[in-house]
């Protein structure tokens, strides 16, 4: 009898084929879209005690009723004489300057520094995703992790339509839920999900995919209402963010590769997305929408040479970021020389990874898809600084190709060449991705509300001025600013945190090389940088040590690019101050610049702040003493006296 009992009892092996087949069977479940959701929802739950972070404080601003904000916002000339309404969260949300009065203004009020650009403008116009958010403020104005929440459902859906995709163009089912669940556990995908602000990019996803499962059946069944549908949910994502036009990068590769029909019947299916694209464009531009005179962000249409280039600098390290196991803005906290050798290893896994794919690519339609579009997604993007938050668009081939390949590999299917020389890197590569994108991507989503927190509090720290200093009415003076990006949402904080405002900030100079402070005068001071110049730090050391100095001193090319020279004895006058730049270098950044105050430097109007480097990024603020005529103060940088 136990002889029996012991012969029916399963084998582990049966039973690991049994638990498959089981898991197989739920991951071809017509359901199996709608779990994955919910699992996507289940994982972003810890945003909701995340709060308001950065621009939410912003936009908070633009939505809330006029009366709930202190009355020295409206120097910045952020609120608007109807702020709080519909039609002017539609038109001002996501607008920080369209006008060069507007741009003067924050330059006035400190918002922007003296070294930013004459042409700057940052004027985005998003109006479905302003309506979402001015709804929020309109049913739960002081409850942030309902807004929170908000975003989740959204992030859901997202994944529900992308599941659905997926099972549309890829067999078998099982298949695209497997590459549902990569592109919902990675790690990237926390932040923009989670920050209340960037709801735009999530809602231009949203119907980005509306469009493809459209599209999809229009060109499929000949759907003519499936078509027109395509046509206004694709307008739907531009209204949400500009990053929506990367919804055409997947109809112009559907066109070349999944459309059955002829080459003439694939171009006129694009013209219908080429003339809502055009007119969107045009209506922007008509409007006075758009970026100029900034580093960080650069407008394609605009500035086609500047977008050219940085298509060749930014495509590698997002592409890096889409399939390696490091962040693309990683880069961005080591000097020149860790970047460099980080460039190359990206450049060659690049390469292996392209290599390794070709065969897949040959063979398989629906993977050529996915890799078009992937890299046509990379284009919008690289105008901006590269950072892993702006794939989302990516992601969608790229898991669908990561997908494909894995699968592929364990089910030694036939467009597996049999050479030992290809076979022995691609195993590699495909071990490689399971644990980059699988292991990897599920503990750093663990991690991630505790890694997002502590981030964030280094950044605030840059700008957490002690609330015991009374800036009420007066000039805050922060000789050396560690992080000049952030200042511009000092007032918002400040109001949010109920704290006195100051009447204005002015930085004399970010603090990323050592200064020399001399007072030539009652009322002037010439700050000068004892090596290199005033605008940069030094990145040229050989070293592979992070430091958040390195990422703060690159996101200062939000207000001027990198390469534009000041002339000598430039001058920018604003309200309370002169500024001259008394000497350049070689490539036309100031050395040496002379403020000339209206009021004498010891005026207690004058709030005087300096930064203390300690490490990595970290430090504090401290009363700085301005020195008496004639004399000398002297401020480490963030690597010393180096």
């Amino acid at each position: 009898m136990q002889d029996t009992d012991y012969g029916q009892r399963r084998s582990p092996a049966s039973s690991i084929r049994a638990l498959t087949v089981r898991v197989r069977r739920g991951m071809e479940s017509r359901y199996a879209p709608a779990i994955i959701a919910g699992i996507a929802a289940f994982i972003m739950l810890p945003a909701l005690n995340a709060g308001f972070i950065q621009d939410d404080l912003y936009h908070r601003v633009r939505l809330v009723q006029p009366s709930e904000l202190p009355e020295r916002l409206y120097d910045t000339g952020m609120i608007s004489s109807d702020a709080g309404t519909l039609r002017a969260a539609l038109r001002d949300m996501h607008s920080f300057a369209r006008t060069k009065q507007q741009a003067d203004t924050l330059k006035e009020c400190g918002m922007c520094p003296w070294w930013t650009t004459e042409d700057w403008r940052l004027a985005n116009w998003r109006p479905l995703d302003s309506f979402t958010h001015w709804l929020d403020y309109r049913l739960f104005p002081d409850y942030p992790p309902l807004m929170h929440l908000h975003n989740i459902l959204w992030f859901a859906a997202v994944i529900f339509l992308l599941a659905s995709l997926y099972r549309q163009l890829m067999t078998p089912l099982w298949l695209a839920s497997f590459a549902a669940l990569l592109y919902t556990i990675d790690e990237s995908n926390y932040f923009p999900a989670m920050w209340i602000a960037n709801r735009n990019l999530i809602l231009a996803l949203f119907f980005c995919l509306l469009t493809l499962l459209l599209h999809h059946k229009w060109r499929r069944d000949d759907s003519v209402a499936a078509g027109v549908g395509a046509v206004f949910a694709l307008l739907l994502s531009l209204l949400s963010t500009e990053a929506g036009v990367a919804t055409f990068a997947y109809l112009l590769a559907y066109a070349l590769i999944l459309d059955r029909g002829s080459w003439t019947r694939r171009l006129v299916s694009l013209a219908p997305g080429v003339i809502v694209i055009a007119a969107w464009r045009l209506i922007y531009n008509g409007l006075g929408y758009g970026a100029s005179g900034s580093g960080f962000v650069i407008d394609p249409g605009r500035e086609p040479l500047r977008y050219a280039w940085a298509v060749i600098e930014r495509a590698p390290a997002l592409l890096c970021g889409q399939w390696g196991p490091t962040a693309a803005e990683m880069t961005y906290f080591f000097c020149d020389y860790a970047a460099g050798w980080y460039a190359l290893a990206g450049g060659a896994f690049l390469i292996v990874l392209l290599l390794v794919l070709i065969p897949l690519l040959r063979r398989n339609r629906t993977a050529r898809f996915w890799f078009v579009g992937m890299l046509l997604c990379v284009l919008p993007i690289c105008a901006t600084m590269p950072m892993n938050r702006n794939l989302l668009f990516v992601a969608i081939g790229a898991f669908g190709l990561t997908a494909q390949f894995i699968a592929g590999m364990f089910a030694r299917e036939s467009w597996l060449p049999a050479s030992r020389f290809w076979r022995v890197p691609a195993w590699i590569l495909c071990v490689t991705l399971i644990i980059t994108h699988i292991g990897v991507a599920a503990a750093a989503r663990a991690r991630a509300p505790k890694i997002m927190s502590l981030a964030f509090k280094t950044f605030y720290s840059t700008i957490n001025v002690d609330p015991s200093i009374d800036l009420k009415d007066r000039t805050l003076v922060v000789v050396n600013a560690p992080n000049p990006f952030l200042f511009m949402g000092l007032p918002f904080l400040r109001a949010y945190e109920t704290e006195p405002m100051p009447r204005s900030v002015r930085l004399l100079a970010p603090g990323f090389e050592p200064l020399e402070i001399t007072r030539t005068g009652e009322k002037t001071l010439l700050v000068a940088a004892q090596k290199g110049n005033l605008l940069s730090t030094n990145t040229s050391r050989r070293d592979f040590k992070l430091n958040f100095v390195y990422f703060y001193s690159r996101f200062d090319c939000l207000f001027r690019p990198e390469k534009l020279p000041f002339q000598a004895s430039q001058k920018i006058d604003l309200n309370n101050v002169s500024v001259e730049v008394t000497d350049i270098d070689t490539n036309g950044q100031p050395t040496q610049v002379l403020f000339h105050f209206a009021a004498p430097l010891d005026d207690p109007a004058l709030c005087w702040l300096q930064w203390t480097w300690e490490r990595n990024g970290l430090g504090s603020y401290s009363t700085f003493e301005v020195p008496p005529v004639g004399e000398k103060r002297h401020l480490a940088g963030p690597f010393g006296d180096e």
